[in-house]
Protein backbone atom coordinates (compact mmCIF):
# COMPACT_ATOMS: atom_id res chain seq x y z
CA UNK A 1 0.00 0.00 0.00
CA UNK A 2 1.56 3.40 -0.95
CA UNK A 3 2.68 5.74 1.79
CA UNK A 4 0.70 8.99 1.54
CA UNK A 5 2.35 10.69 4.52
CA UNK A 6 3.14 14.36 3.87
CA UNK A 7 5.21 16.98 5.66
CA UNK A 8 2.04 18.54 7.03
CA UNK A 9 1.03 15.21 8.63
CA UNK A 10 4.44 14.40 10.12
CA UNK A 11 6.42 17.54 11.04
CA UNK A 12 10.19 17.12 10.74
CA UNK A 13 12.74 17.69 13.52
CA UNK A 14 13.74 21.31 13.92
CA UNK A 15 17.04 22.69 12.61
CA UNK A 16 17.90 20.29 9.82
CA UNK A 17 21.26 21.36 8.38
CA UNK A 18 22.39 21.59 4.78
CA UNK A 19 26.16 20.99 4.62
CA UNK A 20 27.79 21.87 1.29
CA UNK A 21 31.42 21.00 0.68
CA UNK A 22 33.48 22.59 -2.04
CA UNK A 23 35.52 21.79 -5.08
CA UNK A 24 35.58 24.70 -7.52
CA UNK A 25 33.50 24.12 -10.64
CA UNK A 26 32.62 20.63 -9.43
CA UNK A 27 30.25 22.33 -6.99
CA UNK A 28 27.67 22.74 -9.78
CA UNK A 29 26.76 19.15 -8.91
CA UNK A 30 25.26 20.40 -5.63
CA UNK A 31 22.83 22.67 -7.47
CA UNK A 32 21.48 19.65 -9.32
CA UNK A 33 21.17 17.59 -6.15
CA UNK A 34 19.29 20.40 -4.42
CA UNK A 35 17.02 20.75 -7.43
CA UNK A 36 16.16 17.06 -7.16
CA UNK A 37 15.62 17.39 -3.40
CA UNK A 38 13.27 20.29 -4.07
CA UNK A 39 11.26 18.24 -6.55
CA UNK A 40 10.91 15.41 -4.02
CA UNK A 41 9.80 17.76 -1.24
CA UNK A 42 7.24 19.51 -3.40
CA UNK A 43 5.84 16.19 -4.62
CA UNK A 44 5.39 15.17 -0.97
CA UNK A 45 3.56 18.40 -0.15
CA UNK A 46 6.29 20.20 1.77
CA UNK A 47 4.97 23.70 2.59
CA UNK A 48 6.52 26.41 0.46
CA UNK A 49 6.64 28.73 3.48
CA UNK A 50 8.74 26.29 5.57
CA UNK A 51 12.47 26.38 4.85
CA UNK A 52 13.63 22.72 4.94
CA UNK A 53 17.16 23.76 6.01
CA UNK A 54 17.19 26.28 8.89
CA UNK A 55 20.96 25.72 9.29
CA UNK A 56 23.11 26.17 6.18
CA UNK A 57 26.87 25.48 6.23
CA UNK A 58 29.21 26.01 3.28
CA UNK A 59 32.85 25.32 2.53
CA UNK A 60 34.87 26.56 -0.45
CA UNK A 61 32.61 26.95 -3.50
CA UNK A 62 29.95 25.21 -1.43
CA UNK A 63 29.88 28.40 0.65
CA UNK A 64 28.64 30.25 -2.45
CA UNK A 65 25.74 27.82 -2.80
CA UNK A 66 25.08 28.07 0.94
CA UNK A 67 24.94 31.87 0.94
CA UNK A 68 22.82 31.94 -2.22
CA UNK A 69 20.26 29.59 -0.69
CA UNK A 70 20.28 31.28 2.74
CA UNK A 71 19.59 34.66 1.14
CA UNK A 72 16.51 33.24 -0.61
CA UNK A 73 15.39 30.54 1.83
CA UNK A 74 12.04 32.22 2.57
CA UNK A 75 11.08 31.15 -0.97
CA UNK A 76 13.07 27.94 -1.08
CA UNK A 77 11.47 26.29 -4.18
CA UNK A 78 12.38 29.29 -6.34
CA UNK A 79 15.84 29.46 -4.73
CA UNK A 80 16.65 25.85 -5.63
CA UNK A 81 15.38 26.30 -9.20
CA UNK A 82 17.35 29.52 -9.67
CA UNK A 83 20.52 27.95 -8.27
CA UNK A 84 20.40 25.34 -11.04
CA UNK A 85 19.98 28.08 -13.62
CA UNK A 86 22.87 30.08 -12.16
CA UNK A 87 25.31 27.19 -12.47
CA UNK A 88 24.02 25.99 -15.85
CA UNK A 89 24.64 29.41 -17.41
CA UNK A 90 27.78 30.44 -15.52
CA UNK A 91 30.76 31.28 -17.72
CA UNK A 92 34.48 31.46 -17.03
CA UNK A 93 34.66 35.23 -17.49
CA UNK A 94 32.25 35.61 -14.56
CA UNK A 95 34.76 33.80 -12.31
CA UNK A 96 38.23 34.87 -13.48
CA UNK A 97 39.87 37.03 -16.13
CA UNK A 98 40.04 35.08 -19.40
CA UNK A 99 41.77 37.46 -21.82
CA UNK A 100 44.59 35.53 -23.53
CA UNK A 101 47.22 38.24 -23.15
CA UNK A 102 46.28 39.04 -19.57
CA UNK A 103 46.22 35.36 -18.59
CA UNK A 104 49.58 34.57 -20.13
CA UNK A 105 51.23 37.68 -18.66
CA UNK A 106 49.73 36.94 -15.25
CA UNK A 107 50.76 33.29 -15.44
CA UNK A 108 54.30 34.17 -16.47
CA UNK A 109 54.56 36.68 -13.64
CA UNK A 110 53.25 34.16 -11.11
CA UNK A 111 55.68 31.47 -12.27
CA UNK A 112 58.53 33.99 -12.26
CA UNK A 113 57.79 35.09 -8.70
CA UNK A 114 57.51 31.46 -7.62
CA UNK A 115 61.07 30.93 -8.85
CA UNK A 116 62.76 34.30 -8.26
CA UNK A 117 60.44 36.29 -6.00
CA UNK A 118 63.02 36.15 -3.22
CA UNK A 119 65.28 38.38 -5.32
CA UNK A 120 62.70 41.17 -5.44
CA UNK A 121 61.20 40.39 -2.01
CA UNK A 122 57.78 39.79 -3.55
CA UNK A 123 55.45 36.86 -2.93
CA UNK A 124 53.39 35.40 -5.79
CA UNK A 125 49.69 36.00 -5.17
CA UNK A 126 47.79 33.61 -7.43
CA UNK A 127 47.72 32.01 -10.85
CA UNK A 128 44.31 33.47 -11.79
CA UNK A 129 42.63 36.80 -11.12
CA UNK A 130 39.16 36.18 -9.64
CA UNK A 131 38.07 39.83 -9.54
CA UNK A 132 35.07 39.00 -11.78
CA UNK A 133 33.84 36.54 -9.16
CA UNK A 134 33.50 39.35 -6.63
CA UNK A 135 31.21 41.23 -9.03
CA UNK A 136 29.22 38.07 -9.81
CA UNK A 137 28.66 37.34 -6.11
CA UNK A 138 27.71 40.93 -5.40
CA UNK A 139 24.98 40.72 -8.05
CA UNK A 140 23.73 37.20 -7.37
CA UNK A 141 23.77 36.83 -3.56
CA UNK A 142 21.42 39.07 -1.53
CA UNK A 143 23.48 39.37 1.64
CA UNK A 144 21.06 41.76 3.34
CA UNK A 145 18.34 39.14 3.04
CA UNK A 146 20.26 36.71 5.26
CA UNK A 147 19.68 38.88 8.34
CA UNK A 148 16.04 39.37 7.36
CA UNK A 149 15.61 35.57 7.12
CA UNK A 150 17.12 35.15 10.58
CA UNK A 151 14.88 37.86 12.04
CA UNK A 152 11.79 36.26 10.52
CA UNK A 153 12.66 32.79 11.79
CA UNK A 154 13.05 31.28 8.31
CA UNK A 155 16.76 30.77 8.96
CA UNK A 156 18.66 29.90 12.12
CA UNK A 157 22.23 30.19 10.87
CA UNK A 158 24.53 30.53 7.87
CA UNK A 159 28.18 29.55 8.21
CA UNK A 160 31.18 29.87 5.91
CA UNK A 161 34.36 27.88 6.57
CA UNK A 162 37.80 29.42 5.99
CA UNK A 163 41.42 28.63 6.79
CA UNK A 164 43.79 31.29 8.10
CA UNK A 165 47.21 31.44 6.47
CA UNK A 166 48.21 33.86 9.23
CA UNK A 167 47.35 31.91 12.36
CA UNK A 168 46.93 28.38 10.98
CA UNK A 169 43.46 28.10 12.49
CA UNK A 170 40.41 26.75 10.73
CA UNK A 171 37.82 29.46 11.31
CA UNK A 172 34.10 29.28 10.62
CA UNK A 173 32.40 32.65 10.26
CA UNK A 174 28.71 32.50 11.02
CA UNK A 175 25.65 34.74 10.99
CA UNK A 176 22.95 33.35 13.24
CA UNK A 177 20.17 33.75 15.76
CA UNK A 178 21.48 35.57 18.86
CA UNK A 179 21.31 32.42 20.99
CA UNK A 180 24.08 30.79 18.93
CA UNK A 181 27.41 31.35 20.67
CA UNK A 182 30.94 31.43 19.21
CA UNK A 183 33.10 28.38 19.86
CA UNK A 184 36.75 27.62 20.37
CA UNK A 185 38.41 24.26 20.04
CA UNK A 186 42.12 23.61 19.44
CA UNK A 187 42.77 25.16 16.02
CA UNK A 188 39.02 25.46 15.30
CA UNK A 189 37.15 28.68 16.00
CA UNK A 190 33.64 29.88 15.26
CA UNK A 191 33.30 33.67 14.94
CA UNK A 192 30.00 35.56 14.66
CA UNK A 193 30.17 38.07 11.81
CA UNK A 194 27.83 39.27 9.05
CA UNK A 195 28.64 37.25 5.94
CA UNK A 196 29.66 39.21 2.85
CA UNK A 197 31.37 38.82 -0.53
CA UNK A 198 34.81 38.78 1.09
CA UNK A 199 33.92 35.71 3.17
CA UNK A 200 32.84 33.77 0.08
CA UNK A 201 35.97 34.82 -1.81
CA UNK A 202 38.12 33.66 1.10
CA UNK A 203 36.32 30.35 1.54
CA UNK A 204 36.58 29.56 -2.20
CA UNK A 205 40.19 30.73 -2.69
CA UNK A 206 41.69 27.55 -4.16
CA UNK A 207 45.32 27.42 -2.97
CA UNK A 208 47.78 28.89 -5.49
CA UNK A 209 44.95 29.36 -8.03
CA UNK A 210 42.98 32.25 -6.46
CA UNK A 211 44.34 34.90 -4.08
CA UNK A 212 43.93 34.77 -0.30
CA UNK A 213 41.56 37.33 1.19
CA UNK A 214 42.04 39.60 4.22
CA UNK A 215 39.33 39.26 6.86
CA UNK A 216 39.08 40.54 10.41
CA UNK A 217 39.36 37.60 12.79
CA UNK A 218 39.00 37.64 16.54
CA UNK A 219 42.61 38.71 17.09
CA UNK A 220 42.84 41.19 14.21
CA UNK A 221 43.22 41.13 10.42
CA UNK A 222 44.46 37.90 8.85
CA UNK A 223 44.77 36.36 5.38
CA UNK A 224 42.34 33.53 4.71
CA UNK A 225 42.20 30.84 2.05
CA UNK A 226 40.01 27.94 1.05
CA UNK A 227 37.91 26.58 3.89
CA UNK A 228 38.51 22.96 2.91
CA UNK A 229 42.11 23.19 4.10
CA UNK A 230 42.48 21.68 7.58
CA UNK A 231 38.77 20.90 7.68
CA UNK A 232 38.87 17.50 9.33
CA UNK A 233 35.26 17.61 10.61
CA UNK A 234 32.97 19.26 8.01
CA UNK A 235 29.87 18.38 10.06
CA UNK A 236 31.15 20.19 13.18
CA UNK A 237 29.79 23.67 12.33
CA UNK A 238 26.29 22.22 11.90
CA UNK A 239 26.50 20.72 15.39
CA UNK A 240 27.72 23.99 16.93
CA UNK A 241 24.89 25.85 15.20
CA UNK A 242 22.26 23.59 16.76
CA UNK A 243 21.43 21.19 13.92
CA UNK A 244 19.55 18.03 14.82
CA UNK A 245 20.34 16.23 11.56
CA UNK A 246 22.36 17.01 8.44
CA UNK A 247 22.06 16.51 4.70
CA UNK A 248 25.62 16.72 3.36
CA UNK A 249 26.46 17.03 -0.34
CA UNK A 250 30.03 16.42 -1.47
CA UNK A 251 31.65 16.28 -4.89
CA UNK A 252 34.14 13.43 -4.41
CA UNK A 253 34.95 10.87 -7.06
CA UNK A 254 33.30 7.47 -6.70
CA UNK A 255 35.57 4.90 -5.05
CA UNK A 256 37.99 3.67 -7.77
CA UNK A 257 38.10 0.03 -8.79
CA UNK A 258 41.32 -1.94 -8.38
CA UNK A 259 42.12 -2.00 -12.11
CA UNK A 260 44.55 -4.24 -13.96
CA UNK A 261 48.08 -5.09 -12.89
CA UNK A 262 50.72 -2.76 -14.38
CA UNK A 263 53.97 -4.12 -15.80
CA UNK A 264 55.77 -0.84 -16.42
CA UNK A 265 56.22 2.36 -14.45
CA UNK A 266 53.92 5.08 -15.85
CA UNK A 267 55.27 8.50 -16.95
CA UNK A 268 56.35 10.84 -14.19
CA UNK A 269 53.27 12.79 -12.94
CA UNK A 270 52.75 16.27 -14.36
CA UNK A 271 52.28 19.36 -12.24
CA UNK A 272 48.54 19.11 -12.95
CA UNK A 273 48.39 15.50 -11.76
CA UNK A 274 50.23 16.28 -8.53
CA UNK A 275 48.06 19.36 -7.94
CA UNK A 276 44.88 17.38 -8.61
CA UNK A 277 45.97 14.70 -6.15
CA UNK A 278 46.67 17.35 -3.51
CA UNK A 279 43.32 19.04 -4.13
CA UNK A 280 41.50 15.73 -3.89
CA UNK A 281 43.01 15.21 -0.46
CA UNK A 282 42.18 18.78 0.62
CA UNK A 283 38.65 19.02 -0.74
CA UNK A 284 37.08 15.65 -1.16
CA UNK A 285 38.14 13.03 1.34
CA UNK A 286 36.94 14.33 4.73
CA UNK A 287 33.15 14.10 4.35
CA UNK A 288 33.02 10.31 4.12
CA UNK A 289 35.22 9.93 7.20
CA UNK A 290 33.26 12.47 9.26
CA UNK A 291 29.91 10.95 8.26
CA UNK A 292 31.17 7.49 9.24
CA UNK A 293 32.26 8.88 12.61
CA UNK A 294 28.82 10.46 13.09
CA UNK A 295 27.24 7.10 12.29
CA UNK A 296 29.36 5.32 14.89
CA UNK A 297 28.40 7.87 17.55
CA UNK A 298 24.72 7.60 16.56
CA UNK A 299 24.80 3.82 16.96
CA UNK A 300 26.67 4.02 20.27
CA UNK A 301 24.16 6.49 21.72
CA UNK A 302 21.19 4.46 20.48
CA UNK A 303 22.48 1.41 22.36
CA UNK A 304 22.92 3.24 25.69
CA UNK A 305 20.25 3.54 28.40
CA UNK A 306 18.60 6.99 28.36
CA UNK A 307 19.95 7.91 31.81
CA UNK A 308 23.53 7.20 30.69
CA UNK A 309 23.07 8.99 27.38
CA UNK A 310 21.84 12.11 29.18
CA UNK A 311 25.15 12.46 31.05
CA UNK A 312 27.37 12.26 27.96
CA UNK A 313 28.59 15.34 26.04
CA UNK A 314 27.36 13.81 22.77
CA UNK A 315 24.10 13.85 20.89
CA UNK A 316 23.10 12.00 17.74
CA UNK A 317 23.37 13.69 14.36
CA UNK A 318 21.59 11.55 11.75
CA UNK A 319 23.37 12.34 8.51
CA UNK A 320 22.49 11.63 4.91
CA UNK A 321 25.48 11.97 2.58
CA UNK A 322 24.97 12.41 -1.16
CA UNK A 323 27.95 12.00 -3.53
CA UNK A 324 28.33 11.70 -7.32
CA UNK A 325 27.52 8.32 -8.84
CA UNK A 326 29.68 9.03 -11.90
CA UNK A 327 33.25 10.32 -12.24
CA UNK A 328 33.29 14.10 -12.50
CA UNK A 329 36.89 13.87 -13.76
CA UNK A 330 35.65 11.92 -16.78
CA UNK A 331 32.97 14.53 -17.49
CA UNK A 332 35.62 17.28 -17.31
CA UNK A 333 37.82 15.44 -19.82
CA UNK A 334 34.94 15.37 -22.32
CA UNK A 335 34.30 19.10 -21.99
CA UNK A 336 37.86 20.44 -21.67
CA UNK A 337 37.73 21.91 -25.19
CA UNK A 338 35.11 24.44 -24.04
CA UNK A 339 37.59 26.27 -21.77
CA UNK A 340 38.38 29.76 -23.17
CA UNK A 341 41.52 29.64 -25.32
CA UNK A 342 43.74 31.82 -23.14
CA UNK A 343 42.98 29.85 -20.00
CA UNK A 344 43.37 26.57 -21.88
CA UNK A 345 46.84 27.55 -23.14
CA UNK A 346 47.98 28.62 -19.69
CA UNK A 347 46.64 25.55 -17.92
CA UNK A 348 47.84 23.12 -20.58
CA UNK A 349 51.35 24.33 -19.83
CA UNK A 350 51.17 22.48 -16.49
CA UNK A 351 49.60 19.35 -17.99
CA UNK A 352 45.94 20.12 -17.34
CA UNK A 353 43.01 19.02 -19.44
CA UNK A 354 43.75 15.62 -20.91
CA UNK A 355 44.50 12.18 -19.52
CA UNK A 356 45.10 12.21 -15.81
CA UNK A 357 45.36 16.02 -15.92
CA UNK A 358 41.60 16.22 -16.38
CA UNK A 359 41.17 15.86 -12.61
CA UNK A 360 42.57 19.35 -12.04
CA UNK A 361 40.53 20.70 -14.95
CA UNK A 362 37.37 19.56 -13.14
CA UNK A 363 37.91 22.32 -10.57
CA UNK A 364 38.38 25.19 -13.04
CA UNK A 365 36.19 24.36 -16.04
CA UNK A 366 33.59 27.10 -15.56
CA UNK A 367 31.79 26.57 -18.88
CA UNK A 368 28.04 26.09 -19.37
CA UNK A 369 28.22 22.69 -21.09
CA UNK A 370 30.34 21.12 -18.34
CA UNK A 371 28.44 22.79 -15.52
CA UNK A 372 25.08 21.80 -17.02
CA UNK A 373 26.25 18.19 -17.21
CA UNK A 374 27.10 18.31 -13.49
CA UNK A 375 23.72 19.85 -12.64
CA UNK A 376 21.93 17.08 -14.53
CA UNK A 377 24.05 14.41 -12.83
CA UNK A 378 23.23 15.88 -9.41
CA UNK A 379 19.50 16.00 -10.11
CA UNK A 380 19.49 12.39 -11.35
CA UNK A 381 21.47 11.22 -8.31
CA UNK A 382 19.03 12.95 -5.95
CA UNK A 383 15.97 11.44 -7.62
CA UNK A 384 17.63 8.02 -7.45
CA UNK A 385 17.86 8.51 -3.66
CA UNK A 386 14.20 9.48 -3.27
CA UNK A 387 13.53 6.95 -0.49
CA UNK A 388 16.55 8.06 1.56
CA UNK A 389 15.67 11.73 1.13
CA UNK A 390 12.02 11.30 2.12
CA UNK A 391 13.15 9.30 5.15
CA UNK A 392 15.60 12.06 6.11
CA UNK A 393 12.76 14.57 6.22
CA UNK A 394 10.47 12.18 8.11
CA UNK A 395 8.12 11.97 5.16
CA UNK A 396 8.39 8.21 5.69
CA UNK A 397 9.67 6.27 8.68
CA UNK A 398 13.33 7.35 9.13
CA UNK A 399 16.29 5.08 9.81
CA UNK A 400 17.57 5.98 13.32
CA UNK A 401 21.08 4.85 12.31
CA UNK A 402 21.15 6.96 9.13
CA UNK A 403 24.73 8.10 8.48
Amino acid sequence: MPDNTTAADNPPPQNAALVLLGGGARTAYQAGVLGGVGEILQAQGWPTQRNPFPVVCGTSAGAINAAYFASRCAEWPAALHELQTLWSTLQAHEVFEVGTGQLLRGGARWLGLMAFGWLWKQNPRALLDNTPLADTLGRRVHFDAVDAAIQSGALRALSVATSSYTSGRHITFFQAHPEVQPWRRPGLWGIAQPIGVEHLLASSALPFVFPAMPLYGEVGPEYFGDGAMRQLAPLAPAIHLGAERALAIGVAEPHPEAGQMRRHLPPYPSVAEIAAHAMSSVFLDTLRADAQQAGRINRMLADLPPEVRADLPYRPLPTLTLLPSTSIDAIAARHWHSMPRGARLLLQSVGMGTGRGSALASYLLFTPDYLSALVELGRADALAQRDAITAFFNLTAPDPHCA
